[in-house]
């Protein structure tokens, strides 16, 4: 058996810090007071979000 070893790199998450959106934000709707995630780019909480289609170029949605 040979005495070679495998030597890898060590897995890390120093890149870059995650994008942050700011504390405290709240839903937009008027009767809404669902507070945000700091890591959520969106204005609305996922009840009040408005729905949004994706694009589906060149394939057939069944």
């Amino acid at each position: 058996m040979s005495e070679q070893s495998v030597k890898g790199t060590p897995f890390g998450g120093t890149e870059r810090p995650s994008r942050s959106f700011g504390r405290g934000r709240v839903c937009r709707d008027p009767e809404c007071q669902t507070r945000l995630s700091m890591y959520n780019s969106g204005k609305y909480c996922y009840e009040h979000e408005p729905m949004t289609v994706p694009r589906t170029r060149g394939k057939k949605i069944a």
